[in-house]
């Protein structure tokens, strides 16, 4: 006669959510996985509201430049001051979206406009790794 095979559960978990059914505890990757995912979505949203400070300092400095035009050149800036208006209107829309929307959302919405506008997002890309080029060399050359 032969012996039956012995049976390790050691690595199966019987908790009050699978009663009576045995179920694989999670594993050591998932679990890495998971700190993985949450320490990116963590830098990502550090990264974020660091960009919506900036964003708004942007809109500051620009407000600070067409008040500062109005005054020194009266009625004749009013057209100029009129854009700039305009202007730091949609970067405190573009800052208030920003701020607003989690990691997710936002790289769903990047996604989205892959999808409609795929020219427009490679131009993006081509100008962000312009700008990152430029800023890596400038920090070499310091």
């Amino acid at each position: 006669m032969t012996e039956p095979l012995p049976i390790d559960a050691s690595d199966w978990n019987d908790d009050d959510s699978n009663i009576g059914v045995a179920a694989p505890r999670s594993s050591g990757f998932d679990s890495l996985l998971d700190f993985a995912r949450n320490r990116l979505i963590a830098l990502v949203e550090d990264a974020r509201d660091s960009l919506v400070g900036q964003v708004r300092g942007l809109k500051s400095l620009a407000d600070a430049f067409s008040q500062t035009l109005g005054n020194a050149l009266g009625d004749t800036a009013h057209p100029v001051s009129h854009m700039i208006g305009q202007a730091t209107g949609t970067i405190d829309t573009i800052a208030d979206a920003l701020a607003e929307k989690s990691v997710e959302e936002l790289v769903e919405d990047g996604r989205e406009l892959v999808r409609a506008k795929p020219v427009v997002a490679v131009g993006l890309a081509i100008a962000v790794g312009f700008l990152i080029g430029r800023i890596a060399k400038a920090s070499q050359d310091s």
